[in-house]
């Protein structure tokens, strides 16, 4: 069995728990006041920080799959997500009938499934279409002749994708119809990184990181003071601040020395990482029980807020996962294998 990257494992746990923090300002009134006063400016520099959450999940995959080809053996991988997917569309609703009483059927149900718009599915739908076009991005990248044409294909995707980040928060500067494929972007920085092995000293890497959190929040505060929060290019997930956040922590974790930490820790990391995926899904299922019931009328964004509810969440999210998890294992050993067995597909 290949050995597990533990460092790789704790990125994801690092992006899972990015994700429950991010959606902390989203249920909470952080969006529905004006950006004033020391408390909402720390808020803006928390959700800046934490706005790698998604990137370091893609530049993850980049890094992981970069030598994945076109076999029966690659495609055999959709499955867990799209089980893991079903198993926790029906968890939401059924959670959605007996708390919110909402009635559903087998169309509704259907239609939801398709829709991904039940919870925080959106990633699903973009990491299904990532997932079918990897073994041909890989040739795109791996059949690229040096180092220096596959920067220059970094530098493109930039351009189409990220800069504009800079560019265009004011004025129209570079074409912007195609910053919505800055997943591609995310995901050739992982293959990259895990061809040539970047290494930064780790003083300066945390200067290099601190110092665009600082600037982008900066930023972020400068367009939105004393009015909502602004959520423009300059901030979305594709933007060249993200990109710089995001991959400079992702070098800086993946340059760490984790040998010595104990084993019980590694078995944590290790189970967090693999149970991600659930935890993303379920944990729109405790959000909306919590922000919307069990602290309705008296949940405000703060900080004191955030420490007391975000490990709560994560907590409980892992639970669900847990049994996600657990049926699908079963699902997997005892009806899809077989049946993959049957039709000579394994």
């Amino acid at each position: 069995m290949k050995k597990r990257n533990i460092n790789i494992d704790l990125i994801k746990c690092i992006a899972i728990f990015s994700v429950i923090s991010v959606h902390f300002f989203l249920n909470t009134e952080f969006y529905k006041v004006k950006i004033i006063g020391s408390n909402l400016y720390l808020g803006v520099f928390l959700r800046t920080v934490f706005m790698v959450c998604v990137p370091l999940f893609i530049i993850a995959t980049g890094y992981l799959m970069k030598n994945k080809s076109l076999n029966r053996k690659y495609y055999y991988g959709i499955f867990k997500v799209l089980i893991i997917y079903l198993l926790c569309v029906l968890l939401y609703l059924f959670y959605n009938s007996i708390i919110n009483g909402t009635a559903f059927n087998i169309k509704y149900i259907i239609k939801k499934i398709l829709a991904f718009n039940t919870g925080y599915s959106w990633y699903v739908e973009m990491y299904l279409g990532l997932f079918l076009i990897i073994p041909f991005i890989n040739l795109i990248y791996n059949d690229l002749k040096s180092k220096k044409h596959k920067q220059l294909l970094l530098l493109t995707m930039l351009i189409m994708t990220s800069f504009q980040g800079i560019y265009n928060s004011k004025y129209l500067l570079i074409p912007d119809w195609w910053i919505n494929i800055y997943p591609l972007t995310y995901y050739f920085i992982g293959c990259y990184l895990r061809e040539y092995k970047i290494h930064l000293n780790k003083y300066l890497n945390i200067f290099y990181f601190v110092l665009v959190i600082a600037l982008s929040g900066i930023i972020n505060i400068c367009f939105s003071h004393d009015k909502l929060f602004v959520w423009g290019i300059h901030n979305d997930w594709g933007s060249i601040f993200n990109v710089l956040s995001s991959s400079l922590l992702f070098i800086f974790i993946l340059n760490l020395n984790l040998d010595k930490i104990p084993i019980i820790l590694k078995k944590i990391i290790t189970r967090i990482s693999e149970l991600s995926l659930g935890i993303y899904l379920t944990s729109s299922i405790v959000d909306n029980l919590l922000y919307s019931h069990c602290f309705k009328g008296i949940i405000h964004f703060s900080i004191n807020g955030y420490l007391g509810i975000v490990p709560f969440i994560l907590i409980i999210s892992t639970c669900l996962s847990v049994i996600i998890h657990f049926i699908y294992e079963l699902i997997d050993k005892y009806i899809l294998k077989r049946i993959l067995l049957k039709l000579n597909y394994l």
